[in-house]
């Protein structure tokens, strides 16, 4: 019985490493069968992200230009245009 043991010691990583391999196969595998590239399975599309990222951007611009034209006019100072406040990031 204590023939078995070193064997048995020496086999657990040649498992570990199969098991492994055998994952890797598995996924590599099943991306070859799946149709598509992939994106479509995790609804990924950089270019509509991006579009939708300048879009919010945009709005965001937007509110934060409306809410410090609001603070001016309680201040009494004169309105930003979205002109003005570009031309003041290309200065800086």
């Amino acid at each position: 019985m204590s023939a078995l043991a070193p064997a048995f010691q020496m086999s657990l990583p040649l498992l570990g490493v199969c098991f492994f391999v055998g994952l890797i196969l598995f996924f590599f595998i099943l991306g070859r069968v799946t149709p598509g590239d992939g994106s479509d399975l995790i609804d990924w599309d950089p270019s509509r992200r991006a579009d939708e990222r300048r879009i919010l951007d945009h709005e965001d611009v937007g509110q934060m230009l409306e809410t410090t034209n609001r603070r001016r006019r309680a201040q009494g100072l004169p309105e930003l245009t979205e002109h003005e406040v570009l031309q003041g990031l290309r200065r800086d």
